[in-house]
């Protein structure tokens, strides 16, 4: 079987192993748990059988994973991103962005959309975490001069 880093069936099979390994819990009850029968759960873990996207996504919940996060971080990051991971808060804020923002790009650049080059993919995450970043710091700012000025009054109670 081919084992090149882009083929995605592979890259899957890779992920879920991983994921069942990880989970702590046997491959019998992963396979009880995802509907699935124990010998097709070993042969999709080696790599042998090709998993559907619905079984995939059974294995994941099964092995207490966010399953549709861990494998929409597979495809944009890859496999250690995305079992380390999922689950988090901000992999959750990745997931809502990663659907939202190319409809609001296309729909704010309008006709505009077709002056878009791939090369300014990376400078335009980089800006994106910088304003994040500084949006973060503004908002922790914030709280701490409301936390300030609520602390007299409620000293004062």
């Amino acid at each position: 079987m081919i084992t090149s880093s882009y083929d995605l069936p592979i890259r899957v099979a890779r992920l879920l192993a991983r994921a069942v390994e990880e989970s702590g819990k046997s491959q019998s009850e992963i396979a009880r748990l995802a509907g699935l029968k124990r010998d097709s759960l070993r042969r999709t873990l080696n790599g042998d059988r090709a998993v559907t996207l619905d079984e995939a996504l059974m294995v994941l919940g099964a092995s207490d994973l966010e399953a549709e996060e861990t494998l929409l971080l597979l495809l944009l990051v890859g496999e250690e991103f995305a079992l380390t991971q999922s689950g988090t808060p901000h992999a959750k804020f990745l997931g809502e962005l990663c659907r939202r923002a190319p409809v609001e790009i296309v729909e704010q650049l309008g006709d505009s959309v077709e002056e878009l080059r791939p090369r300014w993919a990376n400078g335009t995450a980089k800006m994106l975490a910088r304003t994040l970043t500084q949006h973060i710091a503004d908002l922790n700012r914030r709280g701490d001069a409301i936390g300030e000025r609520l602390l007299p009054l409620v000293a004062g109670s």
